[in-house]
């Protein structure tokens, strides 16, 4: 799909023939966003999220390893994980629903691999390229330096989900693995869009919707920031007791943002209010029903 990605000249969707076919763009949204936050000097916040357990294993072995990311997030371009030198270590992401589970599937790996003596190993590269480990290893990549990375697990990580229940991760570390988790966040908003139905002589109401989140990094390689679509049923899982706090965008069925609003309820305007457009195909206007958001 060709995405084109404009803000002031008014290129909200990506191209499609019909509007069943077309997508709101979310690095539009984001630019508007962004404006509106700029116009009133103010920074998005960054919104805590759920972290991972991860499992840090030092290459000892004097030789150099070569893998695949299990994950394939490096667009199958091996990772190399030096024998020698400053950066020997290779970080594996592990399943699990609850961070019990990952940091359980952890333990089990350093006892049934003997991680604090080899690190990471030949016979762990060799179950893991074969697939032994899919179950239990969602993510493998490096290089990076071993005790940097350990060091910057949290002694005693407690994180509170949607319901209000706690998970805790310890972290341990010893001379060639080390796991726990790191404390993370990030710039997110939730988006509700406007689109309202009218009856035949009814007044038109506005659709009643979760709306989408929108979660923002920034990409390291180009120092760009990068936008990508979580739909709330799973951003509720990944942001806990936080996703209340999540800043609101309203927006447009068309993608125009005409307000944000702050975790502190301040409103957020552009300061050049959008045209209002219509609900219906052609020149037909329809009355529409005061606003109302739950």
């Amino acid at each position: 799909m060709d995405i084109k990605v404009e803000y002031n000249g008014t290129q909200f969707f990506s191209d499609g023939r019909g509007w069943d076919e077309k997508a709101i763009l979310g690095d539009c949204l984001w630019q508007q966003v962004s404006d509106i936050l700029n116009e009133h000097k103010i920074e998005m916040p960054e919104t805590p999220r759920k972290p991972d357990v991860r499992l840090i294993l030092n290459n000892v072995t004097g030789q150099e390893m070569r893998f695949l990311n299990p994950g394939d997030h490096s667009g199958s371009k091996e990772e190399v994980i030096p024998g020698t030198g400053d950066k020997t270590a290779v970080m594996v992401m592990l399943h699990g629903k609850t961070l019990e589970e990952q940091q359980r599937n952890a333990q089990e790996l350093v006892k049934y691999f003997f991680m604090e003596e080899k690190g990471f190993s030949h016979e762990f590269l060799h179950a893991m390229k074969n697939g032994i480990l899919n179950d239990v290893v969602r993510e493998a990549y490096g290089p990076a330096p071993f005790q940097k990375q350990a060091s910057g697990l949290k002694d005693k990580l407690v994180w509170k989900d949607q319901f209000g229940g706690e998970q805790t991760v310890t972290a341990n570390r010893g001379q060639n693995v080390a796991f726990g988790a790191r404390e993370g966040a990030e710039r997110v908003f939730l988006t509700h869009f406007d689109i309202h139905v009218a009856g035949t002589t009814t007044t038109a109401e506005l659709v009643e919707a979760t709306g989408m989140c929108i979660a923002i990094n920034n990409n390291w390689e180009t120092g760009k920031d990068e936008t990508r679509p979580i739909v709330p049923s799973v951003a509720v899982e990944f942001y806990g007791k936080h996703f209340p706090d999540i800043p609101l965008v309203k927006a447009t069925a068309a993608g125009r943002v005409r307000k944000v609003i702050m975790p502190n309820g301040s409103e957020l305007e552009p300061s050049v209010k959008p045209v209002s457009s219509n609900y219906t195909k052609g020149a037909v206007h329809v009355k529409i029903n005061p606003i109302r958001y739950a």
